[in-house]
């Protein structure tokens, strides 16, 4: 396999000199195609260097105002510069242009069609190329023990998975005889007061792999919580004694799309949850592997710094799979000094840890030793250089008149460069018995959301769309959803299937749905936007309006009992259980209910119906112009089972209230996943949030100055 490989790389290279391309071209690809796989940084090395870094004590920590070094500034400055030049493109166009022009855009499509993995994504192949290119799993610790092939890695902010997935594949190559476990936490995708620009929301590997995930105290999976951290730390306490933590990785990133002058300072806070994570649970000898950004404020020195102190090695590394035109960088960090090393400063860390970032810098700059500075400035100005040019390059080939000629170019090269990683990274197809979940399991996964930004517009274009007034700012967005479709149908019968026994599910108390699996991400952002807009005029739209309620309610028999709710405003769980459950107490046999505005945004929601589907014999959904949709719930019936069910829900939400909670779910998603009308409740959202668009803009055109 290993001398295909090699011959394959060799023929790439070949048809590359063979290409009419002069010689200076040819030697400056084939340099490019070399510099992208060695783009790291020593910062240090505790074997090379005659002095070792030390921390300063605890008490002296966080007293600091916050400062800059000049050097970096300037260095920040002229990578923003950079970056400015960026502002008037389309971003939909540049997207489409760097994804072209990437001479590593080849890489997770060659993964895919020749090892075949599970749960390839360019997160996947960033691991997997780190792994194999540094001591990242520390093998020589493994083995260490008597009894020596268990350990267990964690992983933080690991949605969708992709880590877990590339490290099981590295070990199953690599170590075949390690035992291997792990733990996972993330922000929860199930989580509906989680908005997509903080989370990822692609639970294909989760679904399968709950076990291995923890979401702390408040079921939210927000790290930057310490009570969702210790609760975590707790989880983890729990495995086997032999079962030792010796690989921390921390994937954290948050949505600087709106800021990217500042990406640094607005993951700042996260990375240092992050850090203090790690070190409340690697073993002595483990490693870590730290995703930062560019290292110019004192945030990031002070973390470096901190870094190099309790580990023996850390290095800064850029993997070839990571796209050059970003700041995307790692840190592998070597050889953990260990628990009681650090037990002296983890209080004072823990308690900057939450409420917010820290007012004051964790080290006064002249704690930290001259020549650590000025390795850190040469690693800041090395990758800052090469980031520069790959956006500086980009721009010039924009549109060029030899457009068509250097994408014929590129397309050997991106040939030869996935080659070359296949080669470099060893790579080789595993058995599918020893995948976690399994390439055609994970394929087969129905995900309803593709969890991409709605934003195809420049970021000069997006910062002028602030300043516009509602009513314009409505008017596009109208004009965005009226490509959203319609149910074919006006009317559908549901046959729903009532769950055995309810999984009362509670987690932190939300008053606004900020992202849905029963929705596509892209247009519930749509319906994000509309909120803010009607939060930002100070205006009060109900959806459906009190005046369409009573028009249609006319037209109800009036024998049925009718349960009006809306669609959007605040979200109350507990009203809405609680409204059900009186309602369905008072409801005599035989009649019928009718439901209005009901959302089914939520797996509560979702989950009630289904729930209901056992009181009645029929479940009729009406389609209708200015309302949206309405649900019949035909011919009541007492069913002691599921009221009995009913009403342990009802007293579960109330004790929940009492600690600021909230039920999220009665029936497991994975089981809604599963439902024949999972497709058609998410069109019925689709629609309503077209319906709720229009409402908006005539509702508050009058208000709006």
């Amino acid at each position: 396999m290993a001398e295909e490989k090699r011959n394959s790389f060799e023929v790439s290279q070949q048809k590359l000199q063979n290409k009419k391309i002069d010689k200076s071209r040819h030697a400056k690809l084939t340099y490019s195609i070399e510099t992208l796989f060695e783009k790291y940084f020593t910062i240090s090395d505790s074997q090379e260097q005659t002095q070792t870094y030390t921390l300063p004590e605890p008490e002296s920590m966080f007293k600091a105002s916050p400062w800059q070094l000049d050097n970096l500034q300037m260095l920040k400055n002229s990578l923003n510069e950079m970056k400015s030049r960026l502002n008037n493109f389309n971003l939909c166009e540049w997207q489409q242009h760097t994804n072209q022009m990437n001479k590593a855009g080849d890489i997770v499509s060659a993964v895919k069609k020749n090892i075949q993995a599970e749960l390839v994504t360019q997160a996947w192949c960033k691991f997997y190329e780190i792994a194999s290119n540094f001591f990242l799993v520390p093998l020589n610790e493994i083995h260490r023990e008597e009894n020596g092939k268990n350990f267990t890695s964690v992983h933080l902010c690991e949605a969708p998975g992709a880590f877990v997935a590339a490290l099981n594949h590295w070990l199953k190559t690599n170590a075949p005889n390690v035992q291997w476990n792990w733990l996972a936490t993330t922000l929860n995708p199930y989580c509906e007061g989680n908005s997509y620009d903080r989370m990822v929301a692609d639970d294909r590997f989760i679904r399968h792999t709950l076990k291995h995930w923890c979401f702390g105290a408040d079921n939210t999976g927000d790290i930057m919580d310490l009570r969702n951290l210790d609760i975590f730390i707790e989880r983890c306490k729990l495995l086997n004694e032999k079962e030792r933590i010796l690989l921390v990785t921390a994937d954290g990133s948050v949505d600087c799309t709106d800021v990217p002058g500042e990406q640094e300072s607005a993951v700042a806070q996260l990375h240092l949850c992050e850090t203090v994570a790690c070190m409340h649970l690697l073993e002595k000898g483990g490693n870590f592997l730290l995703k930062l950004f560019t290292l110019f404020e004192h945030q990031s020195v002070c973390l470096m710094y901190l870094l190099s102190c309790v580990f023996h090695q850390v290095t800064v590394t850029k993997p070839a799979s990571s796209k050059a035109g970003n700041s995307e960088m790692y840190v592998v960090c070597v050889n953990f000094k260990g628990r009681d090393y650090i037990a002296p400063y983890l209080n004072i860390l823990r308690q900057h840890c939450s409420n917010g970032s820290p007012a004051k810098a964790m080290f006064n700059p002249r704690d930290i030793p001259d020549d650590f500075l000025r390795r850190l400035e040469e690693c800041s100005e090395f990758f800052k250089c090469h980031q520069c040019q790959v956006i500086e390059d980009n721009i010039s080939m924009f549109r060029t008149e030899k457009y068509n000629d250097i994408l014929s170019t590129l397309k050997h090269v991106r040939r030869i460069v996935a080659n070359k990683y296949l080669r470099d990274c060893r790579l080789s197809r595993i058995d599918p018995g020893n995948e976690i979940v399994g390439r055609e399991v994970l394929e087969k996964s129905s995900n309803s959301f593709t969890n991409k930004k709605w934003r195809v517009d420049s970021y000069n274009e997006r910062c002028k769309k602030q300043d516009l007034e509602p009513r314009e700012h409505l008017s596009q967005i109208c004009n965005e959803v009226m490509e959203i479709e319609s149910p074919a149908e006006k009317s559908y019968t549901w046959h729903l299937r009532a769950p055995e026994t309810v999984e009362i599910q509670t987690g932190r108390a939300f008053n606004k749905v900020r992202s849905s699996h029963f929705c596509d991400s892209r247009i519930h952002q749509i319906l994000n936007k509309i909120d803010d807009i009607v939060r930002d005029t100070c205006s009060t739209v109900y959806f459906p309006s009190a005046e369409i309620t009573r028009e249609q309610t006319q037209q109800i028999d009036p024998l049925h009992e009718i349960l009006s709710f809306q669609f959007v405003r605040d979200y109350d769980s507990h009203r809405t259980i609680a409204e059900i459950y009186d309602r369905l107490e008072k409801l005599r046999i035989g009649q019928t209910l009718v439901l209005v505005g009901y959302s089914l945004l939520t797996q509560l929601n979702v989950g009630l119906l289904h729930l209901l589907s056992d009181f009645f014999d029929n479940i009729t959904v009406d389609i209708y112009d200015n309302e949206g949709y309405r649900i019949k719930l035909e011919t009541y019936k007492h069913n002691d089972k599921a009221f009995n069910d009913l009403r342990e829900i009802f007293t579960a939400s109330q004790n929940a209230r009492k600690d600021n909670m909230i039920i999220w779910s009665i029936i497991p998603i994975t089981i809604l996943y599963e439902c024949d009308q999972f497709p058609m409740i998410i069109q019925l959202n689709h629609l309503m949030i077209k319906k709720y668009a229009h409402h908006v803009r005539n509702s508050i055109h009058d208000v709006i100055v």
